[in-house]
């Protein structure tokens, strides 16, 4: 009798243990991570930074995910519409403007590159502010698949630009 009580309370607690696991693992597709700070207007930031800092969350980045390749890479997922769904001519110049910015102030202040030398190559949504975007003009990439893991969801590369944030 002894016996059965001590295996009905191992695998009570095992499956207690379990269960604890799954969920602490699992957390829902609307986890954010505790704000930290405030992003900068006019600013650039990767996928794994706004995620990091909390400023924005899971869902957005299954949403940016199925945006880009069709898949959200979760079962029963549904995506919402990219708002707007198209970037407008004013927010383009602007993204546009700040990478000219961003390359001269942060790389070299001496860079010979007009507006017709960057390229929106594609857009995935705007997201608590931010505009998922993928920017290239004046350097060259690598040819070197990249992928990132954020907060579970992955993002698959062709080369070495990676996607990213645009704060208005």
């Amino acid at each position: 009798m002894k016996s059965k009580f001590a295996k009905f309370i191992c695998v009570g607690l095992l499956l207690i243990i379990c269960i604890s696991v799954l969920f602490a693992c699992n957390k829902d597709d609307n986890f954010r991570n505790e704000r930290n700070g405030e992003p900068e207007a006019g600013a650039f930031y990767s996928l794994q930074t706004a995620y990091d800092n909390g400023w924005i969350c899971r869902n957005d980045l299954r949403n940016i995910a199925y945006h880009r390749t069709g898949d959200a890479q979760k079962k029963g997922f549904v995506p919402t519409a990219k708002n707007p769904e198209v970037l407008s001519a004013e927010t383009e110049l602007a993204i546009k403007e700040a990478y000219i910015r961003d390359l001269r102030e942060n790389y070299n202040d001496t860079v010979d590159i007009n507006l017709d030398g960057v390229s929106i190559d594609a857009y995935y949504g705007e997201y608590e502010g931010f505009i998922a975007i993928m920017i290239s003009g004046y350097y060259g990439y690598m040819d070197v698949i990249t992928e990132d893991n954020v907060g579970g969801v992955k993002f698959i590369y062709s080369n070495s630009n990676t996607m990213s944030l645009w704060k208005q």
